[in-house]
Formats: structure tokens, C-alpha cells, sequence
């Protein structure tokens, strides 16, 4: 039962009475414990919005706490802007599955409670419900005479619902039914005879929407008609005693209908009106009484809370208590609402209407508002938070703009008949004739990266009435707001910005002016902004000799560079000036040290090719893997192009001819000019060293095994060096029985390894075959490392594992490595030497060895795979370029072979050569 009759059958009070116990709670003791309680004094003949909004709040503290949360009070509430969806939503799913609903006004109810919290009628609970589908395929719909084809109605009407064409009771057969089956008086009753107020009240609210039908519209006359005379000389209603109900169900009705509760002259008896008449029977504590003089009443007092409901509702020029809620449950529609220098209030909105959205969020705020009725205009808002129309003098007020899938939708109504759908976005802003609409906002680069500049570019658009058309163009003055950072836009609608901080940043571009209404309504958004750190090595040379060099990160140039000063405690100066900023000294050696146009200068190798950036050191954008060189020069400094060798794999004791190059920067062309040689370099390698001819080439004799950095320089007497010192990896030696399996991606690795002594062959020698493909064991791997770094041990430190005994080839690494902290044994006494190594035990202690950190997060195929312990080094060891993965995997239980572990090694040493 769902109707809230009242008065006329004794059998329907006792149903109410069943559905609304809950209730009781609240008003426990409501029959007697308001004995001699006055009636609430002051009720004017038509009463205020203001009057009518103080009762209704004092009925929402009073039911709006009730438990368990029944279906009317949620639909109240909600209904009311004040909804318990939270506390209901569980409610409606027990209700639906535990066989309780039986009569279709049963199945009306939950369904208009559900729609009107925000959910879904078509599926409640887990086997998800469809409670329209029962109602439009109930057999004994009629039993309940009109209550049940109303209720019907008002529930397909408020969810959208439609019918099958085959369903038992579509809307045009319930339509028919509630036409055929009025009383002989126009109105309509449970029994055949005379028409009774109470559900004459409801058919009519289930007819409004359809008024529009010349049939309906006859029908709603002639109730309409029989209502008033059926009026009593008190204002209200009621036979054969008045009561608050009877007047509740006729103010719904008329709001419903769009007519006036308190001054349509029909309804209107001796000065009073129903709703001032309803406000009569309102107790001091804000409860009703059934009747006149009577005490607290459930019933009446939940009735009347739906009748003030729908009073509220239409002062504010919203549809009828009945209607629905509309699209925007779930956060599927928005409202922002701005005014003269700021957001008031927003969020997510339900609502059929815009101005049924613009006030459900201002109730949910708790912001003032004021809606006022104009007899030509209708409905539209008049003031929010204490500002009104007019403030600033001019036709300046509230207006309300409405985006839809991405752009402006052209209006040409007001906010109380604009028609929602799913996803728009209501603006309502305070502002004038001049007050435009940002048409799009981008960003160049798209996802901006820290501490680099961002472009953005605003433009604005308006609707040409003449043409009928939108116009797009440049939006000046704008103000864009980026995270804490704040910019104008020039006349071509573009502003610069530099953001410090990566995430997720909001976006606002407005337009507001002290003492001026808004030159633009306000857009927001969010922006992702890009941590962009990049890897790469950083060298920095001086007028005599290397100052720093090694790994730094950063997305900027200048920004590794100081990461890698600061790292290795190095002193520096960076002047900011207007053009950028400068490097003024490193290390004690300050720009114009020899009187002329000498200073610090940067260059990039990247992909082994030099790049000379036309921007500054603090605008250069890296990439990972590049190498910037930092020097002291002059005009004349330049920098050599990577050298070629001869023979490419030199052996022991053989004369290396070295050719050194560079190509000069035609900043005319912007590009460089032809590869020539370069004269007067000194070249060295370990104790060999010579002087380049005209050729540019030098010959170094008789090279001995090892491993060097391959050096060329040009310092001077007094002066810039004439040549930026470089330096690349030199390995001189012989080659193994096997070199021919070693896989091409790793024979240089494997040379290097073998000359520097790093990685010998099996058993380390070698004379041994390498055997690359083999699984590299504990004691390889451990003493690769601690070669590569350097470590040495305590002298004649003995290890602490009886597996490694101090005769031992590797018992001397193993003793560096666990006094660095690098390793452990197996146990306490045990190493293990001869174990096989994986992939990432071997990246674990590489990450200890080098004191790796990941600095980003690489996404691998195989990342559920690595131990748990394990996947942090794997990221520090590839973030680093340390170790690699082949297709997006890095087999994390893979055995490590020998030929990986030599190009692991070799990646260490090359990295120190520098240095």
C-alpha cells in the first residue's frame, strides 16, 4: 500500500498504518505524549517559501533519522534534497527479496523510492530485479481500484519506464482506465459512489504529466472543479472529519498541475488556502496533528512532510514531487556554480530539469538561494549566497550555460523547462551581456613535463544571432591557473607557464575582475604532468683535466649536471639571466679565466653523434642514454667525433693507429659542415701516447694488454683547451678458442672483460675456452664485480666460508665483496661458489654493489614471476641500463650466463673510465 488515504476507510488506515510503523519511533507516544500541545501560530493566508522552508527542515531532522529507512521517508527525503540513499539503498534490496511486496502499489513504492535515492528500479539486489516489468504484467491490477493504476503511472513515469507494447498495462491503458472509472461527481474513489478527496488527490497527481490530451485534460477539469466545491469553509478537506492528510494529497495534486497552492482563487476559502490551512495543523515541535485541535499523528506528519515537499519543489520551479529524479544519479550530470571572483558551490546533480539540479546542489551545500516566479519569464534564480541580480548596477545577474559531449549547447529556455541529459554540465554563473564561454583550452607539449615551460592557448566562443552560428576566436586577458602557477593570455589567446611539480594538477582558466562582472565563465579541468627524469651521463671538463663525471638524472640538462656536482661535492655558480641561465664557474674555474670569450660551454652525444642545442642549458630537453659534456673553451675549443682504431680488435704488443675528427658547427647553415681532421690532439693509452698529424691520425706502439681509456686532449699553456678532452674504451687482447659462439651483442663485452681481467675464461684463465652460453656461478660473478669496481680486501683477510679456501682463485674477491657488504654465504660457513646464479639474484646484487635506486617503474610481462624481494633491484638494475629485457621480459628465474655477466662487468668498467 502506498497512497497515504486517509479518513475514508477504516481498512486503508490500517494498511498505512502497516507501512509506515517504522515511524513510530520517531513519533513514539504521538497519541498521547503532545496532549494540550499548541497548534503553530503565525500562518499567514499564503504562506512564504521561507515559512514553508522551516517546516520542512524541522519534518527532515524528525523522520530524516528514522530506522530502519522505509520507502516513503527515503523518497521524502530525497524528493525534499535532504536524501538518505545510504541508509536506504539495503533497505529496498531486502524488501524486494524477501517476498514482502504483493500489490502493485507495493512494487510502485520501492520503485519510486529507489529512482528518486538514485538507483535503478529496472535491477535492485542481486538478481537484479526488475520491479517496472512486474507492475506493467500484474494480473489484478484494478483490485485495488485507482490507487493501483496511479501508482503505476507515477512509477513508469518517474524511471523512464516503458512498457512493452504486449505488457498487460501500458501508460495509455492505465490512462484509459483512470478516465473510464471516475465517480459520477468528476472525481475518483476505492468504491463505486461518491468521489473522495484523498485519492481523487493522487489520480490527478498520475494525470498531470498528460494534460496535454484532450480527454485528460476534460477528466482533471472536472475533478478539479469537484475539489473546490468539495473544499471546506476552513480551507481544507475532509469528509466526514477534516484532516491534515486530505489536504497534504490535494496540495500535491494541485503543485503537480502546476497550479498555485496558495492563491488560486478555486482554492481558496474565506482567505484561506489549503497549504495555509495544512500549516495549521502543525504543532509547536513541528509534528501534525490528524485533526484540528488533535495531537501528533505518524501519519499526518509524514504526509505533510511530502506535501511541503512538493510546495518547495514548486516555488523553486521544479517538476512535481511525483516526477522523478531524473538523469544524474551516480555522478552522470554536474553543476558548478560560479560567482564574482570564485566557485560557490558544485558537484555531482540529479535533477530532470537544470534548475532542479542548480538547487539539489545548493541544498546539498547548504548555500542560499532565491528562485522567484515572473508571470511572462517563469521560473529563474535571482540570487546564490547572498548575491543577487543587479549587485554590480547594470544587467548583470545569473545565467546558466550547458555543456554536452564536449561543447556548448545553444539555449533558448530558461533553466526551468531545460531538459537534462546523462553527462551535461551546468554552468551557472554570475555575469553580464559581456560574459563569454571558453570554447577549448590546449596545451603544448600535451602532457607538459615538470620544471619545463607549457604553452597554453584559450579561446573563446559566441553565438552569432544574425548568422545563427557559433564564432571562435582568440581568448585575451584570460587568466590560466596551473597547479600554484598563474599566467594572462596575450590578444592571441596564448600563455606561458612553467610547472614545478609532476601529477595530476588542477586547470582553471577564468576571467573574473574586481568591481566587473566575469569576462568569461569560469573552465576547469586537471592536467597530467609528466615527472619526465631521464638517465644519462654527465662529464665536466675543465681547462686541465676532468673535473666530475658519472650517471646523473634529470629532465633538463642543467639539471643532471648539478645532480652529478652535487653528488661528488663539486662547487658551482649558475647565473639566472632574462635569456636563461649560465654556468659562471665549476670547481674554482670561473668564466673569461683567460681574459677573452672563454667559459663554460655544453655539447650532447647522443647515439654517438655530437649536438650542439640552440637553446640554453636549462631548457635542453634529454633522452635517456645521452652523454652532456660540461667544458671549459673558448672559440676555437672543439670537440672530437668519436675515433676510429686499427686494427678494430688490437692485440698484444701491436702499433693501434688512432684517426681523430671532428666536424664543425656552421651555426649559418644550422648544421655541420664536412668531417676534417683534427691536428695537434694528444692521444694516449695507458703509457703510450702521440700527437695527431695532418691527418688527424696518431700511432700508438706496441700496446700491451689491458684494458684503457682511449684519451685525446688538447690542453694549452694559458689558454682554452684547443680540443675537449674525450675518452672511449680501448681493449687490447688476444681472443678465446670460442670466440666464435659469443654472441655479436656481446663479444665487445667479453674483450673488455677479458683484458681488463675482469672475467677471464673457465676457471679463470685465459687460455681456458670462455664458453659464453655456460651459467655463470656465484664466485664468477662476485668476482667480476669486485674486479670491475676495484674492491680489494684486507691483506691476507681470510673468508669466512670453508667452501672458499684461501687458495682458492676467487677466495680473495669473495673476502673483498662480503667486507664491502656486497655478499653473503648461503649460511654462516657455507658460500656456495659453484652455485649458479639467476637473473635476478644477480640484479639484487648489483643493486647492492652500486648502490642503485629505481628512479622510475618499467613495466615487464614477466614482473609476477620475480621474487618479492627481487623486483625492486630488477627495476633499479634496468632503470639504470645495467641489465636489459629481451621482449618485455626479464626472466627473472632464468640461470645469468657467462656472456651476460661479462657485459654486466663491462658495463661497470666503461662507466669508470671517464673518471
Amino acid at each position: 500500500m502506498g497512497t497515504g488515504v486517509r479518513g475514508t476507510m477504516g481498512r486503508m488506515r490500517r494498511v498505512w498504518l502497516s507501512a509506515v510503523l517504522a515511524l513510530a519511533v520517531v513519533l513514539q507516544g504521538g497519541l498521547g505524549a503532545f496532549a494540550g500541545s499548541a497548534h503553530a501560530e503565525g500562518v499567514d493566508a499564503a504562506p512564504t517559501k521561507a515559512q514553508v522552508a522551516q517546516a520542512l527542515g524541522q519534518l527532515q531532522e524528525l523522520l530524516g533519522q528514522t530506522e530502519p529507512a522505509g520507502e516513503w521517508t527515503a523518497f521524502g527525503m530525497a524528493r525534499s534534497g535532504k536524501p538518505i540513499a545510504d541508509r536506504y539503498m539495503k533497505v529496498a534490496e531486502k524488501s524486494v527479496t524477501d517476498g514482502s511486496l504483493r500489490l502493485v502499489t507495493d512494487y510502485a513504492r520501492v520503485a519510486l523510492a529507489v529512482n528518486a535515492s538514485g538507483g535503478d528500479a529496472t535491477s535492485i539486489g542481486a538478481a537484479k530485479v526488475n520491479l517496472l516489468d512486474t507492475i506493467a504484467t500484474f494480473g489484478k491490477m484494478t483490485a485495488q481500484g485507482p490507487n493501483a493504476p496511479a501508482y503505476a503511472l507515477m512509477a513508469f513515469d518517474a524511471t523512464g519506464y516503458e512498457p512493452g507494447q504486449d505488457a498487460a498495462w501500458t501508460r495509455d491503458k492505465l490512462i484509459e482506465w483512470l478516465i473510464d472509472n471516475r465517480g459520477a461527481e468528476g472525481g475518483w474513489s476505492l468504491a463505486s459512489g461518491k468521489s473522495d478527496v484523498d485519492v481523487t488527490g493522487i489520480v490527478l497527481t498520475a494525470l498531470a504529466p498528460y494534460q496535454d490530451r484532450t480527454e485528460v485534460k476534460a477528466a482533471v477539469d472536472a475533478a478539479l472543479a469537484w475539489l473546490s466545491s468539495a473544499q471546506l469553509a476552513t480551507g481544507g478537506f475532509g469528509k466526514p472529519t477534516e484532516s491534515s492528510e486530505s489536504s497534504a494529497q490535494v496540495i500535491i495534486a494541485l503543485t503537480s498541475l502546476g497550479i498555485d497552492p496558495a492563491n488560486d482563487a478555486r482554492f481558496v476559502k474565506n482567505g484561506v488556502s489549503p497549504l495555509a490551512r495544512l500549516l495549521e495543523f502543525r504543532l509547536a515541535d513541528g509534528r501534525f496533528a490528524h485533526t484540528a485541535g488533535g495531537k501528533a499523528d505518524t501519519m499526518a506528519t509524514f504526509n505533510a512532510m511530502l506535501a511541503l515537499a512538493a510546495v518547495d519543489r514548486w516555488m523553486d520551479g521544479l517538476p512535481g514531487l511525483y516526477a522523478g529524479a531524473g538523469v544524474g544519479a551516480s555522478g552522470k550530470a554536474s553543476v558548478e556554480v560560479t560567482g564574482l571572483n570564485g566557485t560557490l558551490a558544485g558537484g555531482p546533480a540529479m535533477g530532470k530539469t537544470a534548475l532542479e539540479a542548480l538547487v539539489n546542489v545548493l541544498k546539498a551545500a547548504g548555500t542560499e538561494y532565491t528562485v522567484t516566479r515572473d508571470p511572462s519569464l517563469g521560473f529563474y534564480v535571482t540570487e546564490v549566497a547572498g548575491l543577487k541580480n543587479g549587485e554590480l548596477g547594470g544587467f548583470d545577474g545569473w545565467n546558466f550555460a550547458v555543456k554536452r559531449d564536449g561543447s556548448w549547447v545553444t539555449i533558448m529556455e530558461g533553466m526551468a523547462t531545460f531538459s537534462l541529459k546523462a553527462g551535461d554540465q551546468i554552468h551557472v554563473y554570475y555575469g553580464d551581456v559581456g560574459t563569454q564561454l571558453i570554447h577549448s583550452v590546449a596545451f603544448e607539449p600535451a602532457m607538459p613535463r615538470a620544471n619545463l615551460p607549457v604553452t597554453v592557448k584559450v579561446e573563446k566562443e559566441t553565438y552569432d544571432w544574425e548568422s545563427g552560428k557559433t564564432v571562435v576566436s582568440p581568448a585575451e586577458n584570460a587568466t590560466v591557473k596551473i597547479g600554484d602557477q598563474v599566467a594572462v593570455t596575450d590578444d592571441k589567446g596564448f600563455a606561458s607557464l612553467t610547472l614545478h611539480d609532476a601529477g595530476t594538477v588542477a586547470v582553471e582558466v577564468t576571467g573574473y575582475a574586481n568591481g566587473k562582472a566575469p569576462a568569461y565563465v569560469a573552465w576547469e579541468s586537471k592536467l597530467d604532468v609528466d615527472s619526465y627524469t631521464k638517465h644519462v651521463n654527465v662529464r665536466v671538463e675543465g681547462d686541465a683535466g676532468v673535473i666530475a663525471s658519472g650517471q646523473a638524472s634529470g629532465g633538463l640538462a642543467l639539471e643532471a649536471v648539478e645532480a652529478l656536482l652535487k653528488d661528488k661535492g663539486v662547487e658551482y655558480h649558475v647565473n639566472k639571466m632574462d635569456f636563461g641561465s649560465i654556468i659562471d664557474s665549476i670547481g674554482g674555474v670561473a668564466i673569461a679565466k683567460f681574459g677573452g670569450f672563454d667559459g663554460w660551454y655544453y655539447a650532447v652525444l647522443r647515439g654517438g653523434q655530437w649536438i650542439y642545442p640552440s637553446v640554453g642549458i636549462d631548457s635542453y630537453l634529454l633522452e635517456d642514454g645521452d652523454e652532456v659534456v660540461v667544458y671549459y673553451g673558448g672559440d676555437a675549443t672543439k670537440l672530437a667525433e668519436p675515433v676510429t682504431v686499427s686494427p678494430a680488435r688490437p692485440l698484444p704488443g701491436q702499433d693501434v693507429a688512432v684517426k681523430v675528427t671532428n666536424r664543425p658547427w656552421n651555426w649559418e647553415t644550422g648544421g655541420f659542415d664536412p668531417e676534417q681532421p683534427l691536428v695537434g690532439a694528444t692521444v694516449k693509452a695507458g703509457a703510450s701516447m702521440a700527437v695527431t698529424d695532418a691527418n688527424g691520425k696518431a700511432v700508438l706502439k706496441g700496446v700491451q694488454e689491458g684494458f684503457y681509456g682511449l684519451e685525446v686532449t688538447g690542453y694549452a699553456t694559458d689558454a682554452a683547451p684547443n680540443v675537449v678532452r674525450s675518452v672511449q674504451p680501448l681493449a687490447v687482447t688476444g681472443s678465446y678458442s670460442d670466440e666464435n659462439s659469443v654472441a655479436t651483442w656481446a663479444l665487445s663485452s667479453v674483450r673488455i672483460a677479458r683484458a681488463s681481467g675482469a672475467m677471464l675464461g673457465v676457471g679463470d684463465s685465459a687460455k681456458a675456452g670462455f664458453k659464453p652460453q655456460q651459467a655463470v656461478t656465484r664466485a664468477e660473478f662476485v668476482s667480476a664485480l669486485v674486479r670491475a669496481l676495484g674492491l680489494k680486501a684486507d691483506e691476507a683477510a681470510p673468508t669466512p666460508f670453508k667452501d672458499a679456501p684461501a687458495k682458492a682463485w676467487y677466495a680473495e674477491e669473495v673476502a673483498a665483496a662480503v667486507k664491502a657488504g656486497l655478499v653473503s654465504g648461503v649460511s654462516k660457513t657455507q658460500f656456495a661458489p659453484d652455485a649458479t646464479l639467476t637473473r635476478e639474484q644477480a640484479a639484487m646484487l648489483l643493486t647492492r654493489a652500486l648502490k642503485l635506486e629505481a628512479s622510475e617503474t618499467i613495466v615487464l610481462k614477466d614482473e609476477k614471476k620475480a621474487s618479492a624481494g627481487a623486483s625492486e633491484s630488477i627495476q633499479a638494475a634496468m632503470s639504470g641500463g645495467w641489465m636489459t629485457a629481451y621482449e618485455g621480459n626479464f626472466s627473472p628465474k632464468a640461470t645469468l650466463t657467462r656472456e651476460q655477466a661479462a657485459v654486466i662487468s663491462a658495463r661497470i668498467l666503461v662507466a669508470n673510465l671517464a673518471k
